[in-house]
């Protein structure tokens, strides 16, 4: 992310990336007022593999249908989310909100108020996802849980927020189960793995 940031010479205004993002062929996050394409949406950038849109879709299918009775939905990571304090538009792989959705300047593709954000680990992105997007994540006022799902190995990462403080969490195993503390909801780990084939 920084690296491709240090490439740019003009920074842009949330505004001024929004009216480019609605006319892009490919997806970009705002960082700083610098516009990054994302990972896997670039021509020059290598793809999501097959166990992450795997796990994702599998996440989707498991999780949305449950949580439609508790008024939460479940989003795909075609939907950005706002970052105030940080001035970042981010498209997390999953987002959940729960009750009325809060957009940003009433525009419906950036959603202000996730509870819980789930990130499918690559190679290239986990040590950024466990540090600075976590930090960034953790500014959110309304997010109560963050979470991290390997895609070579069964393990679910979590990290919820206590008052004022985040506890960590991890559950292994295949045969395991996790709890989506924030929004109530029992996960077996088959079924976020099933299809998946680890290396």
């Amino acid at each position: 992310m920084k690296t491709t940031a240090l490439l740019q010479t003009k920074k842009y205004t949330p505004e001024e990336y929004l009216a480019l993002e609605d006319k892009a062929e490919y997806k970009s996050e705002y960082w700083d007022g610098y516009i990054i394409p994302l990972h896997g949406e670039s021509p020059s950038l290598a793809g999501a593999g097959v166990n992450h849109v795997q796990i994702v879709t599998n996440l989707i299918e498991t999780v949305s249908r449950r949580l439609k009775k508790k008024n939460c939905r479940t989003f795909s990571n075609d939907l950005k989310i706002w970052i105030p304090n940080r001035e970042k538009f981010l498209y997390p792989d999953i987002v959940i909100v729960c009750g009325k959705l809060d957009f940003y300047k009433l525009r419906q593709d950036v959603v202000t108020n996730p509870k819980l954000i789930i990130e499918v680990l690559s190679d290239s992105t986990a040590a950024f996802d466990r540090s600075e997007k976590l930090w960034l994540y953790q500014t959110v006022e309304t997010l109560q849980e963050y979470v991290l799902i390997s895609q070579d190995k069964a393990v679910v990462e979590q990290y919820l927020k206590r008052n004022d403080a985040w506890i960590y969490r991890a559950t292994i195993g295949i045969e395991s189960s996790v709890n989506l503390e924030s929004v109530e909801l029992k996960v077996d780990l088959d079924d976020i793995y099933e299809l998946v084939e680890f290396f």
